[in-house]
């Protein structure tokens, strides 16, 4: 409807009252003439008023449609009335720019499978071919869905690279891909699984692809089953990773790793061997064992030690009586180290928490020895890594380089008591996290000379020690679901040992197959979470700046013991699993 057929449309109506008066007129002048002129005059001077009138109304009426439409129309454009954008609509389409371009950046996708030579040496020949099949069309299955590009580069690994958005939704419904995989049924003793690393947020395709296989090399480092996110910012997240890691049964890694360990030795001037701080048995039977490892090449070896506590006292005292072994203070390592010399960390590969971070920044010659889950902030670069999360323990780790590059004769019979006590710890008297492999290294362990009572001997504690485990153990609370708390607020230097022991304790009790307890130590709150397997609970110390293993991990934290366990609480309801 346009201005020129209102302004008609309001004419044509002022006619038709005009010819409606003029006929009455008529009638009246019919009746009496004065009277008919008169009306006639009145008549005509009121439709010449009343044209006008409506004449400049409809005029106003259509001025203000015209002006209304024009301001319509500007303000669907997002336009002022000089023909610039409006604040608004500018912010709106930069949101929609920006929301197209974020969604539109590509990802790059590392997809392993895992364990896929043991998976198909595990089934019969004439299988193996459509279990390959299987596994190859759900892989091609879920990057269909996302729209990505595939290559399968190796029968066990394949390159993706799709869009933002698709990893948006991947995100929110947490990679069903994961438990797809489990689904292909094979003759092997334990499921299918995969790991995915992905890279997002680079500017150019070689960044993010880096960023992808730093991914895949924390998921692989994490046990597999999982895909990890890598973003640009340097931020990390993680989903699935809820299967046991499987037990590699060939040791050709073990074999390879210790000559090349060897080789790393006898190239330097001088090895300090350290764990992490507040060392435990694992810890401290892993450092002893490689000390023999190194010493053999000759090279000057020592253990970096600085806190004793009552979880090592009495094994390092009798290793003290041996003379055999050299510890040190982070101190005198500091002094003593150059740019040639070794630094060893066993049963960690966090900066942060090892006995003595100063000393890995100044060096550049680092290796770890390591059965915990991949963190985020692992050392970097290091110049060997040997991390694998299917063994037990650090020990295990070291028993089985012992085999291939050490000579008996130099093994000493307090060697193998401490490297048995370390397997012993983690294992919890060989009741969680063995394998084929930990009942090895033990057995070999025996055959140099372990005293199953020697390592016992180790274990015996205080009666304060005692009574104080207690004390948290007489405070726990089973929730439901089979998740056992206790928190105690007292403090103790030996927290640590004391939280860990009874969260172990709190696993015998009928009904519970995951436990958490919580205690101030000297100056931070010490968690410790253990689990027979139903719950991951290395996920779940994540989220307080701690790791660890599937079944045992642990956090230190600045919160009290009461809000640390109030937020593992919250966690655990958060995610379902209370």
């Amino acid at each position: 409807m346009n201005s020129k057929f209102l302004h008609n449309l309001v004419r044509q109506f002022t006619r038709i009252d005009m010819v409606a008066m003029i006929l009455l007129c008529l009638v009246i002048l019919w009746l009496n003439v004065y009277a008919g002129i008169g009306a006639f005059i009145l008549v005509g001077a009121l439709s010449l008023v009343h044209t006008k009138l409506l004449d400049t109304t409809s005029e106003e009426k259509i001025r203000q449609y015209e002006e209304s439409v024009i301001r319509q129309h500007l303000d669907d454009a997002g336009l002022n009335e000089d023909g610039t954008v409006t604040d608004e609509a500018a912010a709106a389409e930069i949101d929609r720019l920006k929301k197209l371009n974020e969604d539109n950046q590509s990802c790059i996708a590392l997809i392993n499978i895992d364990n896929y030579d043991e998976l198909l040496a595990s089934s019969p020949a004439e299988e193996q071919s459509s279990i390959s099949a299987e596994i190859d069309k759900k892989v091609r299955a879920w990057t269909q869905y996302i729209d990505a590009a595939v290559t399968r580069v190796r029968n066990n690994r394949y390159y993706a690279q799709f869009e933002q958005k698709y990893l948006d939704e991947q995100r929110r419904s947490e990679f069903p891909i994961i438990n797809q995989m489990h689904e292909v049924e094979t003759q092997a003793d334990f499921p299918t699984s995969l790991s995915i690393g992905i890279g997002t947020g680079g500017g150019s395709f070689s960044r993010i692809q880096l960023l992808a296989e730093e991914a895949m090399d924390l998921a692989l480092g994490r046990g597999g089953d999982q895909v990890v996110i890598k973003h640009d910012s340097g931020d990390i997240e993680y989903f699935g990773g809820s299967l046991p890691t499987v037990e590699k049964r060939n040791k050709g890694r073990a074999r390879i790793m210790a000559h090349a360990l060897m080789q790393l030795v006898k190239s330097s001037d001088r090895v300090f061997i350290m764990g992490h701080a507040r060392p435990d048995m694992d810890s401290i039977g892993a450092a002893i064992g490689m000390y023999t490892f190194a010493k053999s090449s000759g090279v000057p070896t020592d253990i970096i030690l600085d806190n004793v506590g009552q979880a090592i006292d009495i094994i390092y005292g009798e290793a003290l009586k041996t003379g055999r072994y050299s510890f040190i203070s982070g101190e005198k390592a500091c002094q003593l180290a150059t740019e040639n010399t070794l630094v060893i960390m066993v049963d960690s590969h966090i900066p942060a928490i090892a006995e003595c971070p100063q000393i890995l920044q100044q060096v550049k010659r680092i290796a770890v020895i390591d059965h915990h889950r991949k963190s985020k902030d692992a050392v970097e670069n290091p110049t060997l890594m040997h991390m694998e999360t299917y063994a037990s323990s650090a020990s295990e780790l070291v028993t089985e380089l012992l085999q291939y590059a050490v000579d008996k004769g130099d093994i000493d019979k307090f060697d193998a008591d401490a490297l048995l006590a370390g397997i012993t710890v983690d294992t919890k008297g060989f009741a969680i996290n063995t394998g084929v492999r930990t009942f090895d290294a033990a057995s070999w362990l025996r055959r140099m000379g372990a005293d199953n009572a020697n390592v016992r001997s180790f274990f015996k504690l205080k009666l304060d020690f005692v009574k104080k485990k207690s004390n948290i153990m007489a405070n726990a609370e089973i929730l439901g679901g089979g998740i056992a708390v206790a928190y105690t607020k007292d403090s103790d230097p030996a927290m640590q040992v004391l939280v860990a022991q009874a969260a172990d304790e709190l696993l015998d009790v009928r009904g519970v197959h995951t436990a958490f307890a919580a205690g101030r130590g000297a100056d931070r709150t010490m968690v410790s979470a253990r689990s027979s397997g139903q719950i991951n609970v290395q996920t779940v110390m994540e989220k307080l700046g701690g790791g660890g293993h599937l079944n045992i991990a642990a956090a230190q934290v600045e919160d009290g013991p009461e809000e640390a366990i109030a937020k593992v609480v919250a966690f655990l309801r958060e995610t379902g699993l209370l």
